[in-house]
């Protein structure tokens, strides 16, 4: 008995002497001034909603706040099975009040101020074969369901002031909101090893896609997992790169604004992509999904591209969702 006191006092002064500077949400690796200047953390455990901000690529903790989620625990799987689901996603549009009673009539009333509908199901829960969608980070008519906890269809639930605030650091189509159980913070050192282990099978891909170096780039993708949304399976996709690569221009590939967000079976980067030869110039955003393979190696399991503007405009907090 007197050894486990001992114990435990001692991990308590070693506990107390380390600052909130010693550890890291794992789910946070890299944070940027495009696509990551803010994320949002939800910890469905404790029902809290955490706002990180980017100071210097790493996440700062600025806010938390009260939520509630799914009415049954657990991660969603199918259509209707009232959970929330736990993953990587973005807002890819603001419903205000107004809109949202002329699309739902009177029943719009329990969305409260406003909502900003999720990209559930993502790449990766697609390739789950995960069903269902309308989950949304929204506020409420009744603001006694944030302290039930469990109260949701799937949604994530705010106070009516909550969202207004909150709101003020969201950007559609970049803001990530990340989805956990249970927030697994990260001693500095393991934080930034992670960090790296992803950043490095980043840069070699990239590395290798600027000088067309196809092996090592084909090598960045997993044989197994990975799939196109238009080209298909590994191979049909290698085959492709394969015909790109054989072209006798000389690409200039600049990859730009990188963050990194991690779930337990997942990580996601996102970069701006500005791509120009003598068949393509454009300029958009690139997302990448990795996964671990047998030898706990990241590799691409799937990619999206989107249009996006180019350069970096700082973003600034503002009321731009709610006027009045």
């Amino acid at each position: 008995m007197k050894k486990v006191m001992i114990f435990a006092w001692l991990l308590t002064v070693v506990v107390g002497q380390a600052s909130a500077d010693d550890f890291y949400p794992s789910n946070i690796l890299m944070m940027d001034s495009k696509f990551a200047h803010h994320v949002i953390l939800v910890e469905k455990a404790t029902h809290k909603v955490l706002l990180f901000e980017n100071s210097d690529t790493h996440p700062k903790l600025i806010k938390t706040y009260n939520t509630a989620t799914g009415k049954f625990k657990g991660n969603k799987a199918i259509t209707g099975d009232h959970k929330t689901p736990e993953g990587i996603y973005s807002m890819y549009e603001f419903l205000s009040k107004e809109e949202l009673f002329r699309r739902h009539g009177k029943y719009a009333e329990i969305y409260g101020a406003g909502a900003f509908p999720m990209d559930y199901p993502n790449f990766i829960d697609e390739r789950l074969g995960k069903t269902g969608g309308g989950i949304w980070l929204h506020s409420t008519h009744d603001d006694n369901r944030i302290s039930k906890g469990l109260d949701s269809r799937g949604c994530v639930v705010m106070q009516n002031a909550d969202l207004r605030e909150i709101s003020q650091y969201i950007e559609l189509q970049s803001t990530p909101i990340i989805v956990v159980q249970d927030v697994l913070y990260l001693s500095k050192s393991t934080w930034e090893r992670n960090r790296k282990d992803i950043n490095d099978a980043v840069s070699k891909w990239s590395k290798a896609w600027q000088s067309k170096d196809f092996d090592n780039y084909i090598a960045s993708y997993d044989p197994q997992k990975f799939h196109d949304r238009s080209k298909g399976n590994y191979s049909a996709y290698k085959a492709y790169k394969k015909a790109v690569f054989s072209r006798p221009d000389s690409p200039e590939i600049k990859l730009d604004f990188i963050s990194i967000m991690a779930n337990l079976d997942y990580a996601v980067v996102h970069l701006q992509q500005d791509y120009r030869s003598s068949v393509i110039n454009d300029i958009g955003k690139k997302t990448l999904y990795l996964q671990k393979n047998a030898n706990y190696e990241w590799k691409i399991v799937g990619e999206l591209w989107s249009k996006a503007e180019p350069g970096n405009v700082a973003f600034a907090p503002s009321k731009r969702f709610f006027k009045e």
